[in-house]
């Protein structure tokens, strides 16, 4: 039982750089990646907001979130991740390798034909992922 919790917890913790996976996606593919990719997450419907559209998920600990924001033709067009401030490091190293920084925690990479752009802010006690969209070719 421990192996799986650091099994899911080091895949949780790997996966704000993934969200870039899911900028055009349909609602109902990313719900699918999720399922398959995101075992750690489960789909939290207690909260409906009448302005934004989005997909919501949440560790079994409660230390990690993810929105999903769609469009009115239910494709994404931003992903914003709160986590616990103890994989903030783990975070800033994956997105300097993984995208070209633009500034302090800014970085930005091009998806098809979007340029992305990922913000880093921190608090004390949880820093937040910010995937969006910025510029559509």
């Amino acid at each position: 039982m421990r192996k799986l919790l650091l099994t899911l917890t080091a895949l949780v913790m790997l996966a704000p750089a993934q969200a870039q996976e899911f900028i055009g996606l349909t609602g109902k593919k990313i719900r699918d990646v999720m399922a398959s990719d995101n075992p750690g997450l489960t789909p939290d419907n207690s909260v409906r907001n009448n302005l934004f559209r989005y997909l919501k998920y949440h560790s079994e600990d409660e230390n990690e979130t993810w929105l999903i924001f769609l469009d009115d033709r239910d494709r994404c067009n931003g992903v914003r991740i709160t986590g616990s401030i103890k994989g903030y490091e783990e975070a800033i190293k994956e997105l300097n390798e993984k995208y070209r920084p633009e500034g302090l925690n800014v970085w930005t990479y091009r998806a098809g034909r979007e340029i992305i752009t990922v913000m880093v802010k921190k608090d004390a006690w949880y820093f937040t992922v910010t995937h969006e969209r910025i510029h559509h070719l």
